[in-house]
């Protein structure tokens, strides 16, 4: 039985509630029989960034890009996550999206070397999910733990960020671990054609949910001409572009019957959303349901023909693989997080984020496609769904790290 210590800053939280995804890895390891701990750093900054941030929660939500961290917890705080252990740290830096001191650093590493000791843990793989802190700390535990193997996953879409950070010390930073994990395809890129190809990578792309594939699912009857039924997953924020996804449809459709589906939290873009329905009185096309627990979207993706989300800095993006799980015609941002994963034309297609004329044009070319062939692509879909299950994702990723 082997030991892995996950390293992250984006893990669920009682006191700073996160995305699951790394939740989805730890737990898949832990039903493969894996021994899994988790450290989970809470980034703490002086006190003024927190006052200002609560006097003005809009405006750090849109320069910080989600929610600012409020909480004032100086505690390390122990709990579970589906039986798997958890350790909540704060760590200071002084400024957002800063690198962390050299002295904290070492703090956090004596801190981690004496609750290792003390749960008398000593890991096999050492993992770590965005660069900042955990380059520096894995690096470090290296160096007390020279058997175990060590990777850091980038979620981060561009290299500038860490050479930002790091500064002269980048490459020796990044050359600290063992390998270097990819959340996506155009990331690796990113990062090759600054820092040269690695020898020694991964692409640790997220899995779908087993409920999405093992739910009865009944196959999609599609007709000759344009699909009407569509559907919108995420927050309504500027970067998923949810008002140019009505605009392109609107674009493409005239004044043709069609339904639009916004599933998610109503955000600073859903003004100028709902804005350009009334100025064009689409309201009888369009619903807002709000926010839904992740089992019922199932039942949205099932009711619906095509899934768009055309938006920018989308390190992966689960909800795509959910709607092909589900047999959705699947339309996604070209250069994003599903390159490599969606075949223009084949299992789905690929338009320019934010594009709604060029989402228009993706949506006059399935208007063009025979019955037969929106059938062919939506089970391609599917089958590429299925290949990149939770398990099969979870155990390809860390049969990369422990055969280095």
């Amino acid at each position: 039985m082997k030991n892995i210590l996950l390293i992250t800053t984006m893990y669920p939280d009682p006191l700073r509630p996160g995305t699951e995804v790394c939740h989805y890895f730890a737990r898949e390891w832990k039903a493969m029989g894996y021994q899994v701990l988790v450290i989970n750093y809470r980034s703490m900054f002086p006190r003024i960034y927190t006052d200002l941030a609560s006097l003005f929660p809009k405006l750090a939500e849109r320069y910080i890009g989600n929610k600012a961290e409020m909480d004032r917890n100086q505690e390390v705080v122990q709990h579970e996550v589906d039986g798997i252990p958890v350790y909540s740290i704060p760590i200071f830096k002084y400024i957002p999206h800063g690198r962390y001191p050299k002295r904290v650093i070492r703090q956090q590493v004596e801190r981690l070397k004496t609750i290792l000791r003390e749960r008398d843990y000593v890991p096999d793989a050492i993992i770590g999910h965005f660069h900042n802190p955990q380059f520096e700390i894995i690096g470090a535990l290296k160096k007390v733990f020279p058997s175990a193997k060590t990777c850091v996953s980038l979620h981060e879409l561009g290299p500038e960020v860490l050479q930002k950070c790091y500064g002269r010390d980048c490459e020796q930073v990044i050359n600290g671990v063992d390998i270097i994990g990819f959340r996506s395809v155009p990331i690796k890129k990113r990062f090759e054609a600054v820092f040269g190809h690695r020898e020694k990578s991964l692409v640790c792309w997220s899995g779908v949910p087993a409920e999405y594939l093992e739910t009865s699912w009944i196959e999609k009857q599609f007709t000759e001409g344009m699909v009407s039924k569509f559907l919108f997953v995420g927050q309504t924020i500027p970067r998923k572009f949810p008002k140019e996804t009505v605009e392109g449809i609107h674009l493409a459709l005239g004044d043709t019957d069609f339904h639009l589906t916004y599933v998610g939290s109503k955000d600073i873009a859903y003004e100028e959303t709902q804005r350009y329905i009334d100025k064009h009185q689409l309201g009888a096309k369009v619903d807002f349901v709000g926010e839904c627990p992740r089992q019922e979207i199932i039942r949205y993706y099932d009711d619906n023909e095509c899934f768009i989300l055309i938006s920018k800095q989308e390190v992966f993006g689960l909800v795509y693989l959910e709607a092909m799980a589900r047999g959705c015609l699947t339309i996604a941002s070209r250069g994003e997080g599903m390159e490599g994963i969606i075949k223009d034309e084949e299992n789905g297609f690929l338009c320019e984020a934010g594009n709604a004329g060029e989402l228009a044009a993706v949506l006059r070319r399935i208007e063009k496609m025979t019955a037969k062939e929106k059938q062919k692509m939506s089970a391609l879909a599917r089958q590429t769904a299925m290949a990149l299950s939770d398990r099969k994702v979870a155990e390809n990723y860390i049969n990369a790290v422990m055969n280095l």
